[in-house]
Formats: C-alpha cells, sequence, structure tokens
C-alpha cells in the first residue's frame, strides 16, 4: 500500500514538473525550439549548422533568455541600416513574441556579410526586448556600454574587407549573452520611447514601463548632476588659482625711461575709409549626433508588431 501512495506521489510531481513552463523568463515552451542558428544563404555546412544551434540553444537555457541568429549573405540585396533594424526586430517578435502587448526576454543577432554593395553592405544589429534590454544594454553616448563591448567582440572576428571567422564572431555573441544575464542589469538602467512617451525600467525582476521614472532614478541623476557642478566648480576654482600664482605683477616702468630726447621725431598718420563691409558666417550645430534623454538612459522603439525593442548596430 505505502509503496503504491509513494508511486501515485512521484508520478503526480511529474506531470506537474512537465505541466510547468521551462522557465518564467521563456513563457513560451514551444518558442525555445526557435533558438538557434539561421541561415538562409547556406553560408554554413550543415555540421557547422548544427553546431552553432546546439550552442545557441545551450546559451538560452544558460541565460533564460530567448537567443538566435540570423546570417545574411546576400539574400537581402536592398537592406538598409534602418531596415537592417526592422528585420531583426521583425525576426525575434515572429520567433518569441507570439502574444500581442506581451515582449518577452531575449536577444536576436542579425550579421549581414554582403560586400559593401548598397547603403549598409556588411552590419551587424543586435535586437534585444524585454529585460533583454537592459541585460545587453545600449546606454546613449557611452562606448563601453554592454551592447557596444558586445559589437566590439563580434567584430574582432570580422576585420574589414575581409571573410573573417563568422563561427568564432558568434561564439563570442553567446558567451557575452550568457555573462550579461548572470550578472544582472546594471544599477538604475533604464530605456526610454520617445515615440510613446515611455519610460522602461526593471521593477521585481520584470520590465516594466510608467511615463515617468521612479523617484530612486530621479534622485539619483539630479545627485549625479549635482556631483556633476561641483567637481566642475573646484576644477574651474584650482585652475584659476594655479594660474595666478604663476604670475608675478611688478610696477612697470614709465615709457619716458625708453626715448631719447635727442634723436626722437613723431609722426602722425590718418587711414580714412570710405566705406565698411561686414560679412557674417552661420555656425553649424546640427553635428547629426544621437538622440536626446537623460544621461545614463537608453533608447527604445516599437516594432511593426506593436513590440518595444532596443539594441544597437555597426558597420564592419
Amino acid at each position: 500500500m505505502k509503496r503504491r501512495i509513494i508511486s501515485l506521489i512521484a508520478a503526480l510531481c511529474c506531470l506537474v514538473l512537465f505541466a510547468l513552463p521551462a522557465s518564467a523568463a521563456r513563457p513560451y515552451e514551444n518558442c525555445i525550439a526557435n533558438c538557434k542558428l539561421y541561415d538562409p544563404d547556406n553560408l554554413f555546412t550543415e555540421t557547422e549548422q548544427e553546431e552553432l544551434s546546439r550552442l545557441i540553444r545551450q546559451t538560452s537555457d544558460a541565460a533564460d533568455v530567448y537567443v538566435a541568429v540570423y546570417v545574411l549573405n546576400g539574400s537581402e540585396q536592398d537592406m538598409t541600416k534602418s531596415s537592417c533594424i526592422s528585420y531583426a526586430d521583425d525576426r525575434y517578435d515572429e520567433l518569441f513574441n507570439p502574444q500581442y502587448g506581451v515582449d518577452t526576454d531575449g536577444v536576436l543577432l542579425v550579421l549581414n556579410l554582403q560586400m559593401p554593395a548598397s547603403e549598409t553592405g556588411r552590419y551587424l544589429y543586435i535586437s534585444t526586448s524585454g529585460m533583454g534590454q537592459l541585460y545587453y544594454y545600449e546606454e546613449l553616448n557611452n562606448p563601453y556600454c554592454r551592447c557596444e563591448q558586445m559589437m566590439d567582440h563580434i567584430v574582432n572576428y570580422m576585420p574589414p574587407g575581409q571573410q573573417g571567422d563568422p563561427n568564432q564572431a558568434i561564439l563570442a555573441f553567446c558567451n557575452d549573452v550568457e555573462r550579461y544575464a548572470k550578472s544582472g542589469a546594471p544599477h538604475h538602467a533604464y530605456t526610454r520611447d520617445y515615440s510613446a512617451g515611455l519610460y522602461y525600467y526593471e521593477k521585481n525582476g520584470k520590465l516594466v514601463s510608467s511615463k515617468t521614472l521612479p523617484l530612486s532614478y530621479r534622485m539619483n541623476m539630479a545627485a549625479g548632476l549635482m556631483i556633476g557642478l561641483v567637481a566642475g566648480g573646484l576644477t574651474m576654482l584650482i585652475s584659476f588659482l594655479v594660474i595666478k600664482s604663476s604670475y608675478k605683477f611688478r610696477k612697470s616702468l614709465s615709457a619716458s625711461n625708453y626715448i631719447s630726447d635727442k634723436e626722437t621725431t613723431f609722426y602722425q598718420r590718418d587711414d580714412m575709409f570710405i566705406r565698411t563691409h561686414t560679412s557674417k558666417t552661420r555656425i553649424d550645430t546640427d553635428r547629426g549626433g544621437g538622440g536626446g534623454g537623460f544621461s545614463g538612459g537608453g533608447s527604445s522603439h516599437s516594432s511593426s508588431g506593436g513590440h518595444s525593442h532596443s539594441g544597437g548596430g555597426r558597420s564592419f
């Protein structure tokens, strides 16, 4: 009798385990099978495709986020930078965002290896979704942010004008995906969707949106601004004191000491101007820089499917 009860309990536990989704961060179990390499132009051998897909699946399991890689080599002939961004976002939505209004946590890499024959040429883009927007953070005007570091590691294996080693580039990408996910989101990291007027930030391990940032975020920005102003003021004061101390003012001699009374002749000359001309030159302040926003914040946008994405791209 006891054996039957134990067997029944074990069977019920198994049913419960199999009934649960794979993870809270990957709520759609059937989408996990989409975590793999996509090679529409058959750049890789069948063995390489299998090995890279296995690597991507293992990375997805270890990082507990959805992961996919697209490698293009001519199938998208007229792809521009903007269309590459849309392509990456749309592919992610097709693979991992089956429910409207629900953004899953993940990242997708598009590696376009076509040699420069169009606006984009060789170009890569990393599309992030859900908490992936913070794990793989693209911070405005920060060359050392996580997304920039990920792109640095990828292009290390893809020298300009050479075929490079896309296998190693994908391996470097997967290493960063796992490492940053396990590190968690940076402190007070957030992104802003200007078109929607929303901020995205972490709350209880989830990405949430709001029209304003929490008070702690705003206090942190105000403190940073105050520290910057104080540091700047001190720097100016110290510079002034150092420069002032380097000058020793002495009483100057009268000009009469330099004039010879015997051999001095004075001449008077008058310049008469009959007209004046003033030229004006406009100083161009439009440098084509990045978007605005608060220092330390990232930028997000909405895909054609209505999902929120962030990310970064680079020509190589």
